[in-house]
C-alpha cells in the first residue's frame, strides 16, 4: 500500500529566534491511519501540522503527498489540495465575523462550487446535527460561545469530506459531551471514508484512542 504521507525534515529553522525544530524528523502515514501527536509546548507540533497541510514550505527536507513531490506542485495545485483534499481544524482558523456560522462552514463548498449538491447538503446536515450546532447556524461568530465557535471551525474543516483531516487540539475548549461528539465524528469518517486523521493534542485520552501516538521531543 502506497503511503499518503512520506515526510523527511532535516530541520525547520526560525532565523530571527535563532533555533530550529523538527530536527531529523521522519513521518510516514498510510491511508486511513489515525495518528496522534503529543509533546510539550514549543517542540513543533503545530508547525508540523502546517507543513503536512501545505501551509508552510519553509523547511529543509522532502515531502511526498498522495505520491507527488510537494516541491513539484504549482501554487494553484497546492491551493486546490488545501481546499479539497485536506481538512484543517487549526487553532488559528478564524471564522469570518461578517458571515453566519452556516456560511462560514460552507465556505469551502462555495469555493469548489458544490454547495447546492444534494449529497453535500446531506453531509452538512449530518455534521451539524452530530456536533449539536443547528441552533447557531444563523448567528454570527461573535454571538456564539468559544465552544460553539470551536465546533463550527471543526465542521468547516471536515465539510469537504477530505482525504486527510489535520486537527490541532480539537477538543481543548469543549465539555465532555461535545468532546465525545467530535471524536466520534472523526472516527466515523475515518471508518466510513478511510479518512486519514492526524491530531495534535495534550489530552492523553484522546491521543490514546488513535491507532498510533507520536511523541515530539525538544531538539538539543
Amino acid at each position: 500500500m502506497s503511503s499518503v504521507i512520506k515526510l523527511e525534515i532535516q530541520k525547520k529553522t526560525f532565523k530571527k529566534k535563532g533555533f530550529s525544530i523538527l530536527n531529523d524528523f521522519e513521518l510516514e502515514v498510510q491511508p486511513g491511519e489515525r495518528v496522534s501527536i503529543i509533546g510539550e509546548s514549543g517542540v513543533g507540533k503545530s508547525s508540523l501540522l502546517n507543513i503536512i497541510g501545505l501551509l508552510d514550505t519553509q523547511y529543509e527536507g522532502s515531502y511526498e503527498l498522495f505520491d507527488s513531490s510537494v516541491k513539484d506542485l504549482s501554487r494553484d495545485k497546492l491551493a486546490e489540495w488545501r481546499n479539497q483534499k485536506i481538512g484543517f481544524v487549526l487553532q488559528e482558523s478564524a471564522l469570518i465575523d461578517s458571515l453566519t456560522i452556516e456560511d462560514n462552514i460552507k465556505l469551502p463548498l462555495m469555493y469548489a462550487n458544490i454547495e447546492k449538491d444534494p449529497s453535500v447538503q446531506e453531509h452538512f446536515k449530518r455534521i451539524v446535527n452530530k456536533i449539536g450546532i443547528e441552533s447557531i447556524l444563523k448567528k454570527k461568530p461573535l454571538e456564539c460561545s468559544g465552544g460553539q465557535r470551536s465546533r463550527a471551525v471543526f465542521a468547516r474543516g471536515v465539510i469537504m469530506n477530505p482525504q486527510i483531516i489535520l486537527s490541532d487540539e480539537p477538543t481543548a475548549s469543549l465539555d465532555s459531551k461535545n468532546k465525545e461528539n467530535i471524536i466520534d465524528l472523526l472516527f466515523e469518517m475515518n471508518k466510513e471514508f478511510n479518512t486519514t486523521v492526524i491530531t495534535v493534542t495534550h489530552d492523553l485520552d484522546v491521543a490514546n484512542r488513535h491507532g498510533r501516538v507520536i511523541t515530539l521531543e525538544r531538539s538539543e
